[in-house]
C-alpha cells in the first residue's frame, strides 16, 4: 500500500530538489519496525533504509513523517563524506531543521500527489 507513498515522495524530491540525489538502493527490511531508527543513509552502498513501519497504512501525519525522514536522510546523502561520518556519532540539529523546513515547504504538494495516487489505485 504505502510503497506508493515512498515512491511519490521520492518523485517529488527528484523533481523539486535534484541536488539531493536519490540513492541507488532503497531498503525497507533492515531496520526494526519496533526500533527507534526511522531512516538511515548508508554511503558505502548508496542505500536509503526506511523503517518498515512506513509500509503500513499511513495517516496524513504519518505520511508527512515519512517525507521528513526521507528528506533528512537525503540531506545526509548530499553532505560531504566527513560530515556524514561525523553526524553518525553525534546529534545533527542542522539536518533536522533543514528537513523540517523542506517538509513544511513540500508537504502540501506531497499530500495532494499522495491523495491522487491513492484514488487512482482504488
Amino acid at each position: 500500500m504505502t510503497q506508493r507513498d515512498i515512491d511519490t515522495a521520492l518523485d517529488l524530491v527528484r523533481e523539486t530538489l535534484p541536488q539531493l540525489g536519490i540513492p541507488k538502493h532503497l531498503c525497507t527490511r533492515k531496520l526494526s519496525p519496533a526500533g527507534r531508527v526511522f531512516g538511515q543513509y548508508r554511503w558505502h552502498s548508496d542505500t536509503l533504509r526506511l523503517n518498515p513501519r512506513y509500509l503500513a497504512h499511513l495517516s496524513d501525519d504519518d505520511a508527512l513523517d515519512l517525507l521528513d525522514t526521507l528528506l533528512h536522510e537525503l540531506l545526509h546523502k548530499a553532505s560531504p563524506l566527513w560530515k556524514q561520518l561525523r553526524d553518525s556519532f553525534r546529534p545533527h540539529p542542522d539536518i533536522w531543521r533543514k528537513a523540517g523546513a523542506l517538509t513544511t515547504k513540500l508537504g502540501p504538494a506531497y499530500l495532494a500527489r499522495r491523495q491522487v495516487a491513492h484514488s487512482v489505485a482504488a
